[in-house]
């Protein structure tokens, strides 16, 4: 592995000094909120009122997404989320070094949802994209009218279809290797919401990703599964850490607050607390375990709150914007 030099690593919310000659893979978390993002734009509820008044302990989040690289220099991004365009300039890492350049090699798609695909159509300046994803999820886009604004020359896009438990190497749409792997497993899911009634139900419609440096021997992994609605059959051991669903800290978050008449499971996340949430499903975990994708109504974004003491007396963290993670 080439080592790399990075600037200032951000670990639980506390900075530490520049990691010289770090050989590890890198995981930048360039967003950490859920689906409309944090505040939401429509939303009155306390805690985007607060944010947008400035109250302490709470901070502004962009919709989730992560960057991952083995050497400082090539990027692979987990989904592409709407805000993809101020993610990049909030993170130098991510900045072009030449007149038309990018360090963003490849893009790794977990599942078909809006929140996760529509940062594709900000990156269509005539640029070649390398876009993993299932054969569904894949399908999904190619069925929206929209993609034709990313195939304007060929090769601008080229596609690498993902199988569940098959582990790949990543490259850039030129084939250049980007120094990580890849293995999606299954997490329970659903169908984005425009699809459904238009296309048929799959597995592989939402994945988990194990992603680790594809040095020789390197086994160290970090895991991303910030969409599942339960644990079943999915296996989060033997990682160095973990970035887990915090969409929702209750099953009937949305429904107490009057908002929805939705609950956690109807829209394929699972809860943090209660008997059956990820709290105490995951209490073994021998992991650096990180919530993400963490809605703009959840309580664990006051950082004074009984849920955000509980939460991080269980030895988890929540994910925020910059914050870096080493395997």
């Amino acid at each position: 592995m080439i080592p790399f030099v990075t600037g200032k690593l951000h670990l639980g919310g506390m900075e530490t000094g520049p990691d010289l000659g770090c050989y590890a893979m890198r995981a930048i978390v360039i967003g950490s909120a859920a689906g409309g993002g944090f505040p939401q734009w429509n939303c009155g509820c306390a805690n985007c009122v607060g944010v947008r008044a400035g109250r302490d302990g709470l901070v502004g989040r962009t919709q989730d997404s992560l960057a991952v690289t083995s050497n400082g220099e090539r990027f692979a991004l987990v989904n592409a989320s709407p805000d993809i365009l101020a993610q990049i300039k909030a993170t130098p890492a991510l900045w072009p070094r030449a007149p038309r350049h990018t360090p963003i090699g490849a893009i790794v798609l977990t599942n078909g949802d809006m929140d996760h695909v529509l940062g594709l159509f900000s990156l269509r300046e005539s640029h070649p994209l390398a876009i993993y994803a299932t054969p569904p999820v894949w399908s999904g886009l190619e069925a929206s009218v929209l993609i034709r604004t990313l195939k304007r020359f060929e090769g601008q896009v080229v596609f690498r279809p993902l199988a569940i438990g098959r582990e790949v190497e990543l490259s850039d749409a030129a084939g250049e290797p980007l120094g990580l792997r890849v293995r999606p497993f299954a997490a329970p899911g659903k169908l984005p919401v425009h699809l459904v009634g238009h296309a048929a139900e799959s597995p592989e419609d939402n994945v988990g990703l194990s992603l680790r440096d594809s040095g020789p021997g390197d086994t160290k992994a970090i895991a991303y599964a910030a969409a599942c609605a339960s644990l079943h059959g999915v296996d989060l051991e033997n990682h160095t850490a973990v970035l887990f669903d915090g969409t929702f800290y209750r099953e009937d978050e949305l429904v107490r607050l009057g908002l929805s008449k939705a609950v956690a499971k109807d829209m394929a996340h699972m809860p943090i607390s209660g008997e059956s949430g990820s709290l105490a499903r995951l209490a073994s975990l021998k992991a650096r375990k990180i919530y993400t994708h963490i809605n703009n109504t959840n309580p664990v974004l006051a950082r004074d709150s009984e849920e955000r003491r509980a939460v991080e007396a269980a030895g988890w963290e929540l994910a925020f914007d910059g914050m870096e993670i080493t395997s």
